[in-house]
């Protein structure tokens, strides 16, 4: 589409926008517009049509409907943008649909194409080709050295102290409020579904979502972020801090999972509403005899229907059936008796249509899968595999056994000096207690950042896909071996990472025209700023480290791009492991001290 067109569509809908007509005797509906994005509220012009005119002046008596034409010839100079581009030979799925594909379909290019699910997958440390290769043992020796590690600690506190682990100061606060968290935790879940009523609203026509329906959801999402972290602020229910990081953080998940859902049936309501206008503009071109209408030719205006509906049609088709490559997979056993997965293909009568989706069932299953980003269809599995739901189970218990261990004997002295610290007038004997307290606290925190990764994305969210039956388990990327920040950012949180990439990132670039550098930007200030509000929960402090670290990334990542450094991975690894192993101690010791 050109500049100009869509300048002229831009100030024709800020000039006039004709009210909906209700009278049987008239057909009110908006013109076809170009190709959606998801994130749009602009809302194409109205033009109200007599059924008792004749078809040629249906289409030329007033300026709407001139307007109609200008809009019509706006869709047939956009159609190259919905053409397919050519496919990233690098993704293998997409190749296969290419050369599977041979109508005339597979000429388009859907907007949501950018996020599919796969079956059959397995997080990195539950894959057979990880316990079958040579580093397997590597691991085993970790969680062992771990375990003696504990075990001696605990008997020396025992033993030498007589001090109970379930008496420390740590454990009585992860007890406090408990119930309460948990009944917070679940109003913050039934209160999400709002998001539902506002598309059932949408789907029963009390309004639309280019105009209504996303400013209520916009709204509501900012409503229920800040109400939400009010309620467990110290000005209101005074939650102790774990409490409060965990409703922080599963506030934000719950935000992505609504504006996602949000976001994309919106997208598909615009893609509905354009098939049915343009199906029954075509009808209308179809009922005249004349071969030029203002100046137009009519076989041109019905090419451009014809490829609207073409788009939209197949749009609708591949949200339903191609966001999710194999959406059931068969678990068998092995040769040793455990559970296996294998993918199987999808019958069809599987297939979620759009607008369909729209319901109560839908909207919790899909709360219920680990991850943030939502689709008509995704990967499952046939059943659930209870010994290795047992597995993760027990393995959630005892991290957080581990987690309670170290940071009631290892890292809460540490923390009692920083408040210490923290007291004293600024001078070189304050930073010099901070440069001790960092490297006391760099082993400890060292060992929670691990745990603390292993719990959520290796048990938590397993435990999760395992027992909704979600078959991608792809929710995280081996980030040890990264060489820079670019790799670690994509790989580190995958769920995140889709979220970021389809509403911010693309977003950005189809919204306000940034280039792909300019909304990267834009997509690392946010996510530091999210990082900051969460430090901003814990510690009550605005200081922005954590988003100056962050934003310090940058440089890094342009260092590394560099020809020096370009064939230096093990340097690039080394760099990117003195900042997994000394920036989360330097962020928690610099809120604590200064």
């Amino acid at each position: 589409m050109s500049k100009e067109n869509l300048l002229k569509i831009s100030q024709y809908n800020n000039e006039r926008r004709p009210s909906l007509a209700t009278d049987s005797d008239y057909s009110t509906t908006d013109v076809p517009t170009r190709m959606h994005s998801a994130e749009t509220t602009d809302r194409p012009p109205t033009v109200t049509f007599h059924k008792r005119q004749s078809s040629t002046e249906l289409l030329s008596e007033s300026p709407e409907q001139r307007q109609f034409l200008k809009t019509i010839d706006t869709l047939n100079r956009t159609t190259n943008s919905r053409l397919r581009q050519r496919f990233n030979r690098n993704d293998k799925h997409e190749k296969k649909e290419h050369e599977k594909k041979k109508d005339d379909q597979s000429k388009y290019k859907s907007r949501f194409g950018d996020i599919h699910f796969y079956s059959n997958m397995t997080t990195i440390f539950d894959a057979d080709y990880f316990k079958e290769s040579q580093f397997f043992g590597v691991y085993i020796l970790f969680w062992l050295g771990t375990a003696f590690l504990i075990l001696n600690n605990l008997v020396h506190t025992f033993l030498e102290d007589r001090d109970s682990l379930l008496d420390g100061p740590v454990v009585r606060t992860f007890k406090k409020d408990l119930l309460k968290i948990a009944l917070t935790d679940l109003a913050m879940y039934v209160t999400m579904y709002v998001s539902v009523f506002i598309q059932m609203g949408i789907r029963k026509g009390w309004y639309n979502w280019s105009s209504t329906g996303s400013i209520l959801q916009n709204v509501y999402s900012f409503v229920y972020f800040f109400a939400w972290s009010y309620f467990a602020s110290p000005q209101f229910m005074d939650y102790p801090w774990i409490g409060k990081v965990f409703l922080a953080l599963h506030s934000l998940v719950f935000l992505m999972k609504m504006h996602s859902y949000a976001t994309y049936n919106g997208y598909l309501w615009n893609i509905f509403k354009e098939l049915q206008v343009s199906r029954k503009y075509l009808k209308i071109l179809d009922e005249t005899d004349e071969s030029m209408i203002e100046g137009k030719s009519v076989a041109d205006l019905r090419k451009a229907l014809v490829d609207s509906i073409g788009f939209c049609s197949y749009e609708l088709e591949y949200q339903s059936k191609s966001t999710s490559v194999n959406t059931d997979v068969e678990i068998t056993g092995d040769k040793n008796g455990l559970d296996t997965t294998k993918s199987t293909p999808s019958p069809d009568d599987d297939d979620v249509s759009f607008p369909n989706n729209i319901t109560i069932s839908n909207f919790f299953m899909y709360s219920m899968f680990p991850t943030v980003v939502y689709s008509l269809k995704f990967p499952r599995t046939k059943r659930i595999r209870w010994r290795y739901v047992m597995e993760k189970s027990f393995a959630v218990f005892g991290i957080i056994f581990l987690m309670i261990t170290v940071a009631q004997n290892w890292m809460y002295p540490i923390v009692v000096r920083a408040q210490d610290a923290s007291k004293l007038p600024m001078s070189s004997e304050k930073v010099l207690q901070y440069c001790l307290i960092l490297l006391d606290m760099i082993p400890p925190f060292l060992m929670e950042y691990l745990f603390t990764f292993f719990l959520i994305w290796d048990v938590i969210l397993n435990a999760i896909a395992e027992l909704s039956r979600f078959a991608d388990r792809d929710f995280y990327g081996p980030w040890w071996s990264c060489t820079d920040w670019s790799e670690f950012a994509r790989i580190w949180n995958r769920p995140v990472h889709k979220f970021l990439l389809r509403h911010v990132y693309q977003s950005t670039i189809s919204t306000f025209k940034l280039n792909k550098n300019q909304a990267s930007l834009v997509t690392f200030i946010i996510s530091s700023f999210v990082h900051e509000f969460v430090m901003f929960v814990i510690f009550r402090k605005v200081r922005f480290y954590m988003l100056s670290l962050q934003m310090s990334q940058l440089p890094l990542i342009m260092i590394s791009r560099t020809r020096f450094m370009r064939d230096k991975k093990v340097l690039g690894n080394v760099i990117c492991w003195v900042g997994f192993i000394s920036g989360p101690s330097m962020i928690c010791t610099l809120y604590l001290v200064f």
